[in-house]
């Protein structure tokens, strides 16, 4: 279940996800045309923001511009 995503001007792509009956959340760093890099944490309350802080992290690399609007 895709949580939030964003896509930016350069083709590149960052989504968080969930599988729930895994446990388990994943941030998708995709720039273009390099494929994916995929990180996982176990899906509790002490791992979200840590997840959350790496998405950010991984959109601050992409730049600003955002291509969903």
């Amino acid at each position: 279940m895709i949580i939030i995503k964003d896509g930016f001007t350069s083709g590149a792509q960052v989504s968080m996800e969930m599988d729930k009956d895994a446990g388990e959340l994943f941030v998708f760093h995709c720039p273009p045309g390099q494929g994916c890099k995929v990180y996982k944490w176990p899906l509790d309350s002490h791992h979200m923001p840590i997840a959350m802080a790496h998405y950010e992290e991984c959109c601050a690399t992409e730049g600003p511009a955002c291509a969903w609007h």
